[in-house]
């Protein structure tokens, strides 16, 4: 008997090689689509499983996604912070409704089309850890860190093991006409001309706070909203100082953001970790050293963790990182398994 598996599909190039490779592989493959924002009505997805020859399911998420993934981050840039908003949806939404709906098919696994792996386990009923992609361009292993277990002792990433280009290959040669799609670089809630803040802002009827471009406390601009800007940002501030200047501090209270002018100000070693997540679900003791990368395309860093203080777990990495952003995933490695995370509270001098 084959076993089966729940594929999410999303009828984007990505997404359709996942199952079409899962199929091919001998498995029992149905897709299931989740609705997340007005106006989609799954029809890519339809499209694509018509190709592939598999039933599709739609899955109405479009309250659940509201609640949880667009408020939660549009109060965080209300806070002067920049959300991460794909990794809290992966864990309390995206990978919780494909589990949901993986037990209602009777599926033994459910499949995405992650560019990442997960590695071997060692010990009977350990949960294996999530792995970076083999094309480390398209790594989407520091989105994962927040997998609970239960979802990752079934899951398979059929693209794990490939790069883009042999991706869009195979789909090329089984004859689907969206083999040479662009790839989406936007978060999927994007909306052409609209910044993320913007976005989140609007849907949940929050008003902006805008304030004053402070350069060495003296006033020299005024922005339309802290939730357009981040920490390190440089393009769109309107600020004529005669060189380029860098954001360097949100204050979420008063409005008004700090600018520099010399990138090295944007330098830090230590800040907070808040929630984090540990795969093996043990806090590491304190004063281990890991790689750590503090942002999706950001190089690991080592780094040390001292411990939990009031503020959170303190992390300290060995050299000096730019533009170190509230809000965003520290997520740590050991070569190239993931070993945890969480969201960087506070940077500190």
């Amino acid at each position: 008997m084959r076993s089966k598996v729940l594929v999410a599909l999303s009828g984007g190039v990505d997404s359709t090689a996942a199952a079409l490779l899962l199929r091919e592989a001998g498995f029992e493959v149905e897709g299931v689509t989740l609705i997340l924002n007005p106006g989609d009505d799954g029809a890519a997805a339809a499209a694509a499983g018509k190709f592939l020859g598999i039933s599709v399911r739609a899955v109405d998420a479009a309250g659940r996604f509201q609640r949880l993934v667009i408020e939660p981050a549009a109060r965080v840039c209300a806070a002067g912070r920049t959300p991460n908003p794909c990794c809290e949806c992966n864990e309390r939404l995206k990978f919780a409704l494909l589990a949901e709906a993986m037990e209602e098919s009777g599926a033994q696994f459910v499949a995405t089309g992650h560019y990442a792996r997960t590695a071997a386990v060692s010990t009977a009923g350990e949960a294996p850890r999530i792995r970076q992609g083999a094309d480390r361009a398209k790594d989407q292993s520091y989105f994962l860190y927040r997998l609970p277990a239960a979802i990752r002792r079934r899951l398979i990433f059929p693209l794990g093991e490939f790069a883009k280009p042999e991706i869009r290959g195979r789909l090329k040669e089984a004859g689907w006409s969206g083999w040479d799609r662009p790839d989406s670089q936007d978060s999927c809630f994007a909306v052409p001309g609209e910044c993320c803040g913007d976005t989140l802002f609007r849907r949940c009827g929050l008003p902006p706070r805008p304030g004053r471009f402070l350069y060495r406390g003296r006033e020299v601009g005024r922005h339309a909203g802290i939730h357009r800007c981040t920490v390190g940002q440089r393009q769109g501030l309107g600020v004529a100082l005669g060189v380029p200047a860098y954001i360097k501090r949100i204050d979420a209270v008063s409005g008004d953001i700090e600018l520099v002018t010399d990138p090295a100000e944007l330098e830090s070693r230590r800040f907070t970790l808040l929630r984090p997540v540990w795969s093996d679900g043990t806090p590491p003791p304190a004063g281990a050293t890991f790689d750590v990368r503090l942002r999706y395309r950001g190089r690991p860093a080592p780094a040390r963790l001292l411990g939990p203080d009031g503020r959170g777990w303190l992390v300290e990495t060995l050299a000096p990182q730019r533009a170190v952003t509230p809000g965003q995933a520290a997520v740590f490695y050991d070569g190239e398994t993931v070993l945890g995370g969480g969201e960087i509270g506070e940077v500190l001098p």
